[in-house]
């Protein structure tokens, strides 16, 4: 009797329990987290925050939702708190097999740009391994939010750069290029030196400058 007893007060709680927002942040600064915990007390729902790492695959601002129940209203709420951190929300659907988010709760996941693993890209590297060997050894130069090519007519072109799972993205146009980061030893005059070097992945049309691995060396 007394195991029938607690069964039915456990399904009772169950049922009474309120769908939780479950809080995932990776690189945000401190004014970031700030902003975030304000708009979250102003939510209806309760919140959580997990350390876990946000998975690769998701997008820098991703909503997790049941499948069994949607919370339309707020889910709304906690999209436009992404939307004022200036990101926009990306839908998920858990699976059957993801019985975390069962009963209407959310995963709130929201990675700052550019900051998936505290990357800095080095402020002044030099085009290498080009695949037209004219456009080797131009300067490019690196700012929070620019990459610009100095090109050999003298002609400068600033591009958006990002870092994204791991590579390195520079965008022109309506496509991009990217780079996969490695650190080999290179033979210098003076000797063999360590590097930074970001290697092109795939060969695009035009601008042929743009095929090229991007390097720099450290003479100590």
């Amino acid at each position: 009797m007394k195991r029938i007893i607690s069964a039915a007060i456990f399904l009772i709680l169950a049922g009474c329990q309120q769908p939780t927002v479950y809080v995932y942040t990776e690189n945000l600064d401190e004014q970031q987290l700030l902003t975030l915990e304000q708009a979250l007390t102003k939510q209806s729902l309760p919140y959580e925050y997990t350390k876990l790492p946000i998975p690769r695959d998701f997008a820098d601002a991703t909503l997790m939702l049941s499948s069994d129940k949607i919370l339309t209203h707020e889910t709304e709420q906690l999209a436009e708190i992404m939307q004022g951190l200036g990101y926009q929300a990306e839908i998920k659907y858990t699976t059957d097999a993801n019985h975390f988010y069962n009963q209407g709760n959310i995963g709130f996941y929201l990675r700052a740009k550019n900051g998936l693993t505290g990357f800095t890209m080095p402020a002044r590297v030099i085009t290498t391994g080009c695949v037209e060997d004219k456009f080797n050894g131009l300067a490019v130069t690196f700012s929070d939010k620019q990459a610009e090519f100095n090109l050999a007519s003298g002609r400068r072109v600033s591009l958006e750069w990002d870092y994204i799972y791991g590579y390195l993205v520079i965008y022109y146009k309506n496509y991009s290029q990217s780079y996969s980061h490695l650190t080999p030893v290179v033979s210098t005059p003076f000797g063999m030196k360590p590097s930074d070097t970001y290697r092109y992945t795939a060969r695009v049309n035009s601008p042929s400058w743009l095929n090229c691995s991007l390097q720099i060396v450290y003479m100590d």
